[in-house]
């Protein structure tokens, strides 16, 4: 495994990355959450689950399609290289969506990565789609704790440079990390993740698609 050419390979898919907004808030309807998980994750490799849900942005209650993806994963877990282990489910679990899209949000990091080439931006580039990522856990950058408020919110950035932002969508939770995956702005990236929550921690197309993920994991345990 060379990290030192997929470094470049990162480097080279960061030229493509565009982060103008592609399309008005308003006209952004149906977002697709995706996640990812494994049936052992102490293997390698190892089977991997993908599942992608579109929401109608207008209700996010609202689920109009799920798709489910299964692959082998043998690409080890490497910190800034998630997209080596996880985007071939990724795309493979999209590309079965019949329904429009006019979002992709990913569990996962956009351009807070040292590349900025995080899955959510990674995936975007290849796609030429508009994505978000939504990650759980910080990665890099520099920022101020946001207020202990539901929807309180501060700037991220890397070297300087704005990235996204670190969103407190509960009291007395931890924050998340929002920011462009690729064809839009941070400020578009951390408004529409506002938009989706709904009561928790994670905006729920990522929620809802993470929940699916477990009953279907255990479903297939059950086999």
């Amino acid at each position: 495994m060379d990290l030192e050419a997929l470094k470049k390979e990162q480097l080279d898919l960061k030229k493509n990355l565009r982060l103008i907004d592609r399309l008005k808030v308003e006209n952004i309807r149906y977002i697709a959450g995706v996640d990812l998980t494994y049936l052992d994750i102490w293997k390698n490799p190892t089977e991997g689950i993908a599942c992608a849900v579109i929401l109608d942005l207008k209700n996010c209650s609202e689920v109009v399609e799920i798709k489910y993806a299964l692959k082998e994963v043998n690409f080890p877990y490497i910190p800034t290289f998630l997209a080596y282990r996880e985007l071939p489910l990724v795309l493979e679990v999209t590309e079965r969506l019949k329904n429009r899209v006019d979002v992709f949000m990913l569990d996962g990091m956009g351009i807070i990565h040292p590349r900025k080439m995080g899955i959510a931006a990674h995936f975007g580039v290849v796609r030429n789609c508009v994505s978000i990522g939504c990650a759980k856990s910080f990665l890099i950058g520099d920022y101020n704790e946001p207020k202990n408020e539901p929807m309180s919110y501060e700037i991220l950035r890397i070297d300087g440079e704005k990235v996204g932002y670190v969103l407190r969508s509960k009291k007395n939770t931890k924050p998340i990390f929002v920011s462009p995956g690729n064809n839009i702005t941070c400020e578009t990236a951390l408004e529409i993740s506002m938009r989706c929550l709904n009561g928790y921690k994670v905006p729920e197309p990522t929620r809802l698609a993470h929940n699916y993920l477990q009953v279907y994991r255990k479903k297939l345990l059950a086999i």
